[in-house]
């Protein structure tokens, strides 16, 4: 009796999401069931079992070293890590797998997703089923993170993964005064112009892509929103989109789209030049599972400018 109101009291903290209760100290058995027992009692006190932390460059969490069980006696039995299709996980005492079929996440849910939490047999899953009716000894929770050994994404995780999977790379800086010439150079007071040369997918956006994650299509769409333009005096110039390129013929005119003028001279700076740099603000639109995010990156890229001192000549009248 004593030890099925243990197992009860178990039961009902796995239902209501809270971790399992357990001693400080346990016995690690293995066999075959409850009735076959080979158990270690050198009384070494060891910590309660845990899952491995989430891996956040994959949003994966590994299968822990050792599965382990704790059955209705209270001891902890050596289980397979693996149903074939779920992963123990020693924090919820389950098998842990991808739920399949169209769910709602549960109201003011963040990210996340849906598992199958089975028990492996045994009074412990009797119980679970007594407390609350359960098929097959199944039931289904809301994780913000994946359990050990799911290899199914939930739809941000997924999003994240496509996110970091783009290979997004920095403009091509166009610039008047164009840096590549020799000798090329600005004046204070006179406009300067900038803007993304030869915009690519790849530089500029739109780039799209479409991968089955996490059990699900995602779709993903990066763009540059904008482009900080740090033009190394203290100023930055915020501009959308791709800029007007120069052309002689426009004079010393202000850009219509994206442009600077400086106030000093850049006499006083490491080389006696300005160091500009773009920063390219994207943006990486997702969808799949029924959920949608967007995350931002950034790329960046530079340029140096001289900027003189127009000198003024005062030339006398002829006699």
């Amino acid at each position: 009796m004593v030890a099925r109101l243990v197992a009860v009291i178990l039961g009902v903290s796995l239902l209501v999401g809270v971790s399992p209760v357990s001693a400080e100290a346990y016995v690690v058995c293995t066999g075959g069931g409850l009735s076959v027992k080979q158990c270690d009692t050198s009384g070494t006190g060891l910590a309660a079992p845990v899952d491995p932390p989430m891996n956040p460059s994959t949003g994966l969490t590994p299968s822990p070293p050792e599965c382990l069980d704790q059955r209705a006696d209270g001891d902890y039995y050596v289980v397979d890590c693996s149903s074939g299709v779920a992963y123990w996980s020693n924090y919820w005492q389950c098998y842990m797998g991808a739920f399949i079929g169209p769910k709602l996440p549960p109201e003011g849910a963040g990210e996340g997703g849906w598992y199958m939490c089975t028990l492996s047999g045994g009074d412990y899953a009797e119980v679970i089923c007594d407390v609350s009716p359960c098929a097959s000894g199944a039931i289904s929770r809301w994780l913000e993170n994946p359990p050990p050994g799911i290899e199914t994404l939930t739809a941000g995780q997924a999003g994240q993964a496509m996110a970091n999977s783009f290979e997004l790379h920095a403009i091509d800086i166009g610039f008047a005064p164009d840096p590549d010439i020799v000798d090329s150079r600005s004046y204070v007071g006179v406009p300067i112009w900038m803007w993304v040369e030869s915009p690519t997918e790849d530089t500029f956006g739109p780039l799209e892509q479409v991968t089955p994650l996490g059990g699900f299509s995602v779709t993903a769409t990066a763009q540059v929103t904008s482009i900080l333009w740090n033009m190394g005096d203290g100023t930055t110039v915020a501009c959308a989109g791709v800029g007007t390129p120069f052309v002689v013929a426009y004079g010393a005119v202000d850009s219509p789209t994206c442009g600077h003028r400086y106030a000093r001279t850049s006499n006083a700076q490491p080389g006696g030049e300005y160091t500009v740099t773009a920063t390219s603000q994207w943006s990486v639109t997702w969808s799949g599972g029924g959920q949608s995010g967007v995350i931002p990156l950034t790329t960046e890229s530079s340029t140096t400018v001289d900027i003189n001192e127009l000198q003024s000549v005062n030339v006398g009248s002829a006699r």
